[in-house]
């Protein structure tokens, strides 16, 4: 156990402020259980720890600044994303339940809301409630989740079901490829705050069967997204 923290915390010394695109990709890790980025990293690169295949947590520095898109993903043992401070948040990110959100900001910088960044793939939950709000340490009631990201699920093989629930006054948005390759998942709940179906968000899902849609709300989903012969829509009150 010893070997293996010293292993983690050497990974990547203190001082060390970018980690670059693709840095560790397909680095399967083998024999380290968790990686524990030290204070001075500020930048993430796309796809940089993307296939780490035998890491189950990850724990983030609150000096983060941006993550690239894959980061994390495709870490087929991934079960928890967290942050080292209390509470577990910094400037643009936070963690809730070891699922980690991005800050979204509009072209003016003002902030808007919080996308569902990375799900960690290697979770053995069957089912999952997107939250309606997650806690800035700020915002009094919490702030809302707006948008499920690109790749945000992919390849979560233990995933069944997911369910979706509104917000009053928000819009939320499923992104490119969200749901993609998630060879168990059955059934998808999906709330009337949803504007914005990605063509490709629920590709190579080929369990999925039930998709579940507030009343009257047939015809917007239908025309939102491709919807399959073999899907199974159901209308709920």
């Amino acid at each position: 156990m010893k070997e293996g923290k010293q292993k983690h915390d050497q990974l990547i010394p203190e001082g060390i402020t970018d980690i670059g695109d693709f840095a560790f990709r397909h680095e399967s890790f083998d024999g380290i259980k968790s990686i524990v980025l030290p204070n001075s990293v500020e930048y993430i690169g796309e796809s940089a720890f993307e296939n780490a295949d035998h890491v189950k947590y990850i724990v983030l520095s609150g000096s983060i600044k941006r993550i690239g898109v894959n980061a994390f993903a495709r870490c087929k043992q991934l079960d928890s994303l967290a942050f080292k401070s209390e509470p577990p948040y910094c400037l643009n990110y936070l963690t809730q339940n070891g699922v980690l959100f991005e800050r979204n900001y509009d072209r003016f910088g003002k902030s808007h809301g919080y996308t569902l960044f990375q799900y960690p793939c290697g979770r053995a939950n069957k089912e999952y409630m997107i939250p309606v709000v997650v806690d800035d340490g700020a915002t009094d009631g919490g702030v809302e989740v707006t948008e499920i990201g690109e790749n945000a699920f992919m390849e979560c093989q233990h995933l069944e079901a997911v369910y979706f629930s509104a917000y009053p006054g928000t819009k939320m948005k499923i992104g490119r490829c969200a749901f993609a390759w998630c060879g168990k998942l059955d059934t998808v709940s999906l709330s009337r705050n949803i504007s914005k179906i990605d063509p490709t968000a629920f590709q190579g899902c080929r369990a999925l069967k039930r998709i579940l849609i507030p009343k009257g709300m047939r015809k917007k989903f239908e025309a939102m997204f491709p919807l399959k012969q073999t899907w199974e829509l159901l209308m709920e009150d």
